[in-house]
């Protein structure tokens, strides 16, 4: 009995809403205990489910081989160094390195004395040379955000350069260049080139060619340490892949 005159309201109900052109699931919803039953609690949002999963990243798409252009009319060339800027940032961690170093081995060929600049970022099978490589990295990172800031592009800065800067002197800390060959290593006059802070007197000219002597004296480094090429990177401590 109960459950007919349940029923039968909920039909008065319908009706007096169709009448009044009312929204019924809209404004049943808002009744307790008939709401849950015409209108289920809705799922949680699909943008709201995203919040905290990080999104895969995805490299750049680049032509690493235009990178060093022979003779550039404009040094400072503001696509040019965005591009360099945006795939290096994916090299701070071996995924992201093997991913740089694939697009690099590509544009080198087999043999990296061939390109030395983008044979710098290319591939190797020795590990002490995957080692070195970060260096050349952040030699590069350290020029291309000086050119963007001369250029005044978006998301440079002073402090960009500054950090970048800061991270190479770390890498030249300790001893670090005593194990390098010393001072007048390749490795020693890099560091010492890279420490450059003209930029900040206002000659940003000084700076610039200071980091690309530094980085020639690396990817030279490299490429007598192992000129071919490798598909896949070494890195110590890795399992050997079968």
């Amino acid at each position: 009995m109960g459950k007919a005159v349940f029923a039968l309201i909920l039909v008065m109900f319908l009706g007096t809403a169709r009448c009044y052109n009312a929204d019924f699931a809209g404004t049943a919803a808002g009744l307790p205990i008939v709401g849950a039953m015409v209108q289920p609690h809705a799922t949680t949002p699909a943008y709201v489910k995203a919040i905290g999963t990080a999104a895969p990243a995805k490299l750049p798409a680049a032509d690493l081989s235009k990178w060093f252009p022979a003779n550039a009319t404009d040094p400072y060339d503001p696509v040019m160094w965005q591009s360099v800027r945006d795939v290096l940032a994916f090299t701070g961690t071996q995924d992201g390195f093997t991913q740089v170093c694939k697009l690099a081995t590509t544009a080198a060929g087999a043999n990296r004395t061939a390109h030395p600049g983008v044979g710098a970022l290319a591939c190797s099978a020795d590990p002490s040379v995957t080692g070195e490589q970060p260096f050349a990295v952040k030699l590069l990172r350290a020029r291309a955000e000086l050119a963007l800031w001369v250029k005044g592009a978006p998301g440079s800065s002073v402090q960009a350069i500054g950090g970048v800067q800061g991270e190479i002197a770390v890498l030249c800390g300790g001893d670090a260049i005593a194990r390098n060959g010393g001072a007048t290593s390749p490795f020693g006059q890099a560091c010492a080139k890279a420490a450059d802070t003209a930029y900040l007197t206002g000659d940003a000219k000084t700076t610039f060619t200071a980091l690309g002597d530094a980085f020639t004296l690396i990817a030279g480094d490299i490429a007598a340490k192992d000129p071919k090429v490798a598909a896949q990177p070494a890195f110590f401590g890795a399992t050997a892949t079968p």
